[in-house]
């Protein structure tokens, strides 16, 4: 998690793999009273909300009926030089949170001993998943004159050593990423 905020309101929330909202509808994980207040809370201190009103729907009218309102998906990236909805009050639909994600340097940067077991991907016009682990290491350089030349053979178990403690140990190899968090709000 990159922002400080989804990680608040994923500890409020609990589950990264539900959708929250204050309304009663099936698909969506009603939050307490005690959550509702808490990410009330977070919402107006970082975004600078005036207050929030939970909408049961994606699209209506304000609250005095004057205004038809229609929400929007936007990504939690702060922290937030300037609140970016100052003075302004938020008409909250849903709280969700995506699956870990990862920078696309990430998957391939060493995690320990030079190596990194990357999560399975997926090929975007066949679905075809794949993993894959990367090994790194530094080639033949001498340092000790005295001592006995590195082999073919060297280098293969070296090799060998490496994979076998990724495979033994998978999660201590394995990059961090992070989870986002997408709220679904109309700013009026």
């Amino acid at each position: 998690m990159k922002s400080n905020l989804t990680k608040k309101l994923l500890s409020i929330c609990g589950d990264a793999d539900k959708t929250y909202g204050y309304n009663d509808i099936k698909s969506i994980t009603q939050l307490t009273e005690e959550q509702r207040i808490e990410v009330e809370s977070l919402l107006i201190d970082n975004l600078g909300f005036d207050k929030i009103v939970w909408v049961g729907l994606p699209e209506g009218l304000t609250e005095d009926g004057k205004k038809a309102i229609v929400v929007k998906t936007r990504k939690i990236v702060g922290p937030y030089e300037e609140p970016p909805h100052k003075g302004e009050v938020g008409y909250v639909y849903t709280i969700s949170f995506t699956p870990k994600m990862y920078e696309p340097g990430e998957l391939y940067q060493p995690v320990k001993d030079g190596c990194v077991f990357a999560p399975t991907t997926y090929n975007p016009e066949t679905y075809e998943p794949k993993q894959s682990i990367t090994l790194t290491w530094s080639p033949d350089f001498p340092q000790d004159i005295d001592a006995p030349a590195r082999t073919y053979e060297d280098d293969k178990q070296m090799v060998r050593d490496m994979l076998e403690k990724v495979l033994d140990n998978p999660e201590e190899y394995r990059p961090i990423g992070h989870i986002g968090c997408l709220v679904r709000y109309a700013v009026v």
